[in-house]
């Protein structure tokens, strides 16, 4: 079989298990306890691997507070927030997964 058909069966295949993320960041008035949308909030996509953590995806959140991560595969991951909130996280095999609301305080 041509190796390149291989590899593009192989990538195909991975894609076809990958996952859009997408969620929100939301930020609490210190005077008045409303959330408001966190613009422009870090996120980072974190996995473990024997090396260490490693970044898979890092977005910055929109004025609405959204974020999206692309084509993530299937696992255990850590959802980093403005480089010190982590959150455990668990991407399932499907096409689209909604994340609850992050609360940065």
């Amino acid at each position: 079989m041509n190796k390149w058909l291989i590899i593009l069966v192989l990538l195909v295949s991975e894609l076809a298990c990958a996952t859009n993320l997408r969620g929100r960041v939301d930020i609490r008035h210190p005077y008045t306890g409303d959330l408001y949308p966190a613009s422009s909030a870090s996120v980072q996509l974190i996995v473990i691997t024997n090396f260490g953590p490693q970044v898979v995806y890092s977005y910055f959140t929109g004025s609405d507070g959204m974020y999206y991560l692309p084509n993530i595969a299937p696992g255990n991951y850590i959802l980093r927030i403005n480089n010190f909130l982590d959150y455990n996280i668990q991407v399932f095999n499907t096409p689209y997964q909604d994340l609850p609301p992050v609360l940065v305080q």
